[in-house]
């Protein structure tokens, strides 16, 4: 009878991690278990390395006990792809922090893929393959990114994940993910290639959906609109406006009655208290959005580079904004 379940092996730097699948998974686990795994609270088994003589002696415990249960025992070829996470995320510039995630089951490779931004290599990978495990890498800024190994060549390829719908409803197209064969190619192309796109197309996105809420705003006679969505769109428009003025500071030579402008809007919108709910402060941002706002987008679209080009990444093109407030996180807002 052959096996229901199976046990891969993959070692890591300090420590041998096993990944149990199959239908009988619960007996790759007890084995596991048996062997003197320990099991972390992402349900990540793993066998430390520190005593030689014991992590050979549990080596030999889990090939028995995987016998008695029936379980398959594998070992991966290549590193672990946490490491090679940890090494992406070490030579980004910033603050990245990687993460793993178990592929179990099928299911969980789809999770993932519902989420990536671009329908490609990565995108086919996800649904057709067992990977066993991929990793997320994060900027603490809203930038997320999936990274997993090809089986066929053993690279690895970095797509971006869509954006949260809190913080922009993307409607540019998508960053291309990148491939590379090792930890610091990745992270060559992902800060030359990838995030360079991610941003330009986040930036896009932020100037469509804020125009569209302008437009909006601008032809709604009063009383025909809900005053939940109205404020939603204005405390979304204020949003986007903060990354404009942040990112036409910092990457736009301004003369001087643009900087003036600016300086005006970001007043009137009063971007400095972006959950205050004061209703004359709201009243007044209302204002300055409905006269100035067609301007500010203006600035802004005719700042952004074209496709071709690659600049360094601005902090201002985060896709992370303050938290939503109560009316923002749950109107469904002016979407037509």
């Amino acid at each position: 009878m052959s096996p229901s379940s199976e046990i891969t092996l993959y070692r890591a730097h300090d420590k041998i991690v096993a990944l149990p699948s199959g239908t009988g998974r619960r007996w790759a686990e007890t084995a596991l278990d048996l062997a003197g795994f320990t099991e972390n609270h992402d349900r990540i088994h793993t066998l430390a390395l520190d005593d030689q003589a014991q992590a050979r002696q549990a080596l030999k415990h889990l090939h028995q006990a995987a016998r008695d249960c029936q379980v398959a025992v594998t070992t991966h070829p290549r590193p672990f792809l946490g490491d090679i996470a940890e090494a992406i995320a070490l030579a980004l510039p910033g603050h990245w922090r990687a993460a793993v995630e178990p592929l179990r089951e099928q299911q969980d490779q789809h999770y993932l893929r519902d989420h990536l931004w671009e329908t490609g290599t990565l995108h086919g990978l996800l649904q057709k393959d067992g990977l066993g495990f991929a990793a997320t890498l994060r900027d603490g800024g809203g930038t997320e990114l999936l990274l997993a190994e090809r089986p066929s060549d053993g690279s690895y390829i970095v797509g971006a994940l869509t954006p949260s719908p809190d913080y922009v409803r993307v409607t540019a197209p998508a960053p291309r993910s990148v491939i590379a064969s090792d930890a610091r190619l990745a992270a060559r192309f992902i800060q030359t290639h990838l995030l360079p796109e991610y941003e330009r197309a986040v930036h896009l996105s932020r100037l469509d959906e804020a125009e569209e809420d302008l437009r909006w705003a601008q032809v709604s006679e009063a009383g025909t609109y809900d005053t939940v969505d109205l404020e939603a769109a204005l405390y979304r428009f204020r949003t986007h406006a903060t990354a404009f003025i942040a990112t036409l500071r910092e990457t736009t030579p301004l003369p001087v009655e643009q900087a003036v402008f600016l300086d005006r809007v970001e007043d009137g919108l009063n971007l400095d208290g972006l959950d205050d709910p004061d209703p004359e402060a709201l009243a007044d941002a209302g204002a300055v959005w409905l006269i100035d706002g067609e301007e500010l987008i203006e600035m802004a679209r005719a700042a952004t580079p074209p496709a071709s080009v690659t600049p360094a990444r601005p902090k201002a093109l985060s896709t992370a904004a303050l938290p939503l407030p109560a009316v923002a996180a749950t109107a469904p807002g002016p979407r037509r």
